[in-house]
């Protein structure tokens, strides 16, 4: 069987190496990769398009721009959770939203066309209670339908709250290093942890946490880029 494409989205406020970085990583993994650019069109927009576009019986994969599997293995165990009927996502917390618990969050999400049916096809736009795609996990529980949760192992900037259960931040990293997620890809000051992140991985190199917190905590700009984020400390989830 086929195995589905993941797709993403940007806007034009995405640097061109963020783009290209995660194309490299999808290659070296060999998994197929629909980038698609809709300037200023909502997140949860496009997924709805997306899912307009397939047939029930198919898998859709969702990734963020910033964001990707860090081995073939994580994204084939995706693919057989949603095949399963489960919701798979990196475990995500809205702390602008009124929500109370964590959701399979679409910076990496698979599920069948199905399963959304099944939820009554719902609207994947964000909304007043929810996030986009929020509503998926929230109709997910009410309906005994399985959630399947990537939770952050560790990160190289913390700044948000994973409801009562740890942080995530700038360069997230997932389960055992299965997913890596940048956050706030549109500022220049974060574009060379991922360029270094996603230079190791369509390498075949091991990841180098060193290097990333060199980055992470330079207070002046390298030579690499025109900014760097302020002085942080590593945080580990464990």
């Amino acid at each position: 069987m086929k195995l589905p494409a993941v797709h993403t989205m940007h806007w034009d406020n995405i640097p061109e190496s963020i783009i290209k970085g995660q194309k490299s990583v999808f290659d070296h993994l060999e998994i197929e990769l629909t980038q698609e650019n809709f300037n200023k069109k909502s997140h949860g927009v496009w997924m709805n398009e997306v899912v307009a576009r397939k047939n029930s019986d198919e898998t859709i994969i969702f990734c963020d721009i910033d964001a990707f599997p860090i081995s073939r293995k994580a994204y084939l165990h995706a693919i057989e959770c949603a095949r399963n009927g489960a919701i798979f996502g990196l475990a995500q917390f809205s702390n602008h939203k009124k929500g109370t618990e964590l959701y399979a969050g679409p910076m990496f999400m698979a599920f069948q066309k199905s399963t959304w049916e099944k939820l009554g096809s719902p609207n994947l736009k964000s909304s007043g209670d929810h996030d986009a795609a929020e509503v998926m996990s929230f109709l997910a529980r009410r309906e005994n339908v399985e959630l399947v949760m990537s939770r952050p192992s560790s990160c190289l900037i913390p700044k948000w709250a994973l409801g009562h259960e740890g942080v995530f931040g700038i360069g997230t990293f997932y389960g055992e290093c299965d997913f890596f997620h940048l956050f706030e890809s549109r500022k220049s000051a974060y574009e060379q942890i991922f360029d270094e992140v996603a230079k190791d991985i369509a390498s075949g190199r091991p990841l180098n946490f060193r290097h990333y917190l060199e980055i992470a905590n330079s207070p002046e700009p390298s030579p690499d880029s025109t900014a760097h984020p302020k002085k942080k400390k590593f945080w580990s989830l464990f």
